[in-house]
């Protein structure tokens, strides 16, 4: 499957991150937390896996995302852009140039990482 994105990079993760997200209702004002796996990630975006199948109103919702790419736990806000019957979703983050650095930072001691634990074995 193709997606059609703008940005400079996307970085496919070897082993997926667990995300949890917070879906908040505009309607109600309801707040439920699902949790998935992050498949992919770029400072601007990420494309999320579900076992279960997504509720309604996903595109509809506000996202609070909270992931561990390296050491530390991120926590940003975002918004559904796509979703696939095979339950997964295309989240485009709310972030600032400063969120975008530790991203990139984080996915590169993340990346470090892995290739030094590839050698050891």
């Amino acid at each position: 499957m193709e997606f059609k994105r703008n940005e400079s990079f996307r970085h496919t993760l070897i082993c997926p991150i667990d995300v949890v997200c917070t879906m908040k209702q505009p309607a109600d004002g309801v707040a439920l937390e699902i949790h998935g796996k992050m498949i992919d990630i770029s400072p601007n975006g990420m494309r999320l896996g579900f076992e279960h199948i997504l509720p309604q109103g996903m595109k509809d919702s506000a996202l609070t995302l909270q992931f561990m790419i390296h050491e530390r736990t991120l926590e940003t806000e975002g918004e559904c852009v796509w979703v696939h019957p095979n339950n997964t979703c295309g989240i485009s983050l709310q972030v600032d140039g400063r969120m975008q650095e530790t991203i990139i930072e984080d996915l590169k001691l993340r990346r470090k990482q892995e290739v030094a634990n590839s050698k050891k074995k």
